[in-house]
């Protein structure tokens, strides 16, 4: 027995690298619970150390263009465009679809905002609407303000908005009671406990945003992060993705 523990301890250790790295990520909020997942796993199997900094799209790209080092980046497509010049050779790879979603409380009666009327009728008859604040930067609270200024119901909205500093803020809003309703993507509603999607946002309003992972100039040079790289965009880590609400290609 002793002999058998000692053998699966050596290969144990022969499994993990001789030198541990530390991967330095940054990432979006609408990726996180997937980038947690999956780099837990990859933690424990390769030994290398994950060091993650989340954050809205704006926020991200802001720290990268104040020359904080990153290797890997989680963000949206249009985020990582703005700092292609600080990104490895190559277009960034689609590791999912999201969709801006309504969040309610479990149990609570479906709200129906399917057709823009009903999405302003909804808004209006609300006591408080969350949703993330414009100014801080995220995707979805700069397309939320730009929706109410269309649907021509912007300044009724704001007088009883319950602002948020990313879609997380939203869904604990509605959770806590701060707000029946709120608005953030989808993938954000379901990664809050006490929180759930109860619609989507109309056709004429809805925001399909595509998040994507690249290398940065310094991680194309490192082998640890290329191999986080790989697990994040191979099969198993796209299915994780899917797991928590991003629509993927199959």
């Amino acid at each position: 027995m002793t002999r058998a523990i000692l053998l699966a301890a050596t290969a144990c250790a022969l499994a993990l690298p001789v030198t541990a790295a530390e991967i330095r990520v940054f990432g979006t909020g609408a990726v996180m619970h997937s980038v947690q997942e999956i780099t837990a796993s990859f933690e424990t199997e390769t030994g290398h150390k994950i060091v993650a900094a989340y954050g809205t799209a704006g926020a991200i790209g802001k720290r990268l263009e104040a020359g904080e080092k990153a290797d890997v980046v989680l963000s949206s497509s249009g985020g990582l465009r703005d700092a292609k010049a600080l990104l490895a050779e190559g277009e960034p790879v689609v590791v999912g679809r999201v969709r801006m979603g309504m969040a309610g409380k479990p149990g609570a009666a479906k709200i129906d905002i399917s057709t823009p009327e009903k999405f302003k009728a909804a808004l209006l008859a609300a006591p408080a609407v969350a949703y993330a604040d414009p100014a801080q930067g995220s995707t979805t609270g700069v397309h939320f303000g730009k929706v109410l200024e269309q649907a021509g119901i912007a300044e009724q909205v704001k007088a009883k908005a319950v602002l948020g500093k990313d879609g997380f803020d939203v869904g604990k809003a509605v959770a806590e009671g701060k707000a029946p309703i709120g608005f953030t993507q989808a993938t954000e509603i379901m990664a809050v406990p006490g929180a759930e999607v109860s619609g989507y946002l109309p056709d004429a309003y809805q925001l399909v945003s595509s998040y994507a992972i690249a290398l940065t100039r310094e991680g194309e040079k490192s082998e640890a992060a290329k191999a986080l790289y790989a697990r994040i965009t191979g099969s198993s880590g796209i299915s994780v993705f899917a797991h928590h609400g991003f629509e993927v290609q199959k």
